[in-house]
């Protein structure tokens, strides 16, 4: 495994001012195609809809809102939504859901096995996306780089089987990402 830490986990004060609002993902053009693959991709994981998803990273909330389900859990470190506060917490506090969105967020926290093993506890499948191959990321929230192969180790060891994969690789545009983006139940 290659994957690699890239700077020490924030304090608890640290984060609060970090993400003190929830991020919103229009900021960026790169991000736009992004979130809109990672939307179609849940939407496909999805089919007919599901009975009950979250997604309690969600930022501006764009992505579950555009999954067909029943019930649906919006959550986010920075205030503002019923779910608040680091995923790893949250995570413990929502009923079993079937399908679970992890956008841009493993990269941000210190234990990514750790968040990994819990969704794998509370969801039947994952929408997964984050950058690979930013060995030299200068991104101050983001702890950790890692390849393709690192991720799919880890979805792997965290008991996650492989369905689907798509990336979005701005790089060749000059902008620093390419965004993996996996389906996996």
């Amino acid at each position: 495994m290659t994957r690699k830490r890239l700077r020490p986990a924030y304090s608890d004060a640290e984060l609060k001012a970090l993400y003190c609002t929830p991020h919103d993902h229009r900021r960026w053009r790169d991000h736009h195609l992004r979130v809109d693959v990672t939307i179609a991709m849940a939407r496909w994981m999805a089919g007919d809809g599901v009975a009950a998803a979250a997604d309690l990273s969600c930022g501006n909330g764009a992505i579950l809102s555009a999954v067909p389900a029943g019930a649906k859990y919006f959550g986010d470190f920075a205030p503002g939504y019923r779910f608040q506060g680091p995923i790893e917490d949250t995570i413990m506090q929502i009923p079993q859901v079937d399908l679970f969105v992890c956008s841009e967020t493993l990269e941000h926290v210190d234990a990514p096995m750790l968040v990994l093993g819990r969704i794998r506890d509370h969801a039947r499948m994952l929408v997964l996306s984050t950058p690979v191959d930013a060995w030299d990321d200068d991104n101050p929230e983001h702890y950790w780089a890692w390849s393709r192969e690192d991720i799919e180790e880890m979805l792997a060891a965290a008991g996650w089987r492989q369905h689907v994969y798509a990336t979005a690789d701005f790089r060749p545009m000059g902008l620093p990402y390419a965004f993996g983006i996996w389906g996996v139940r």
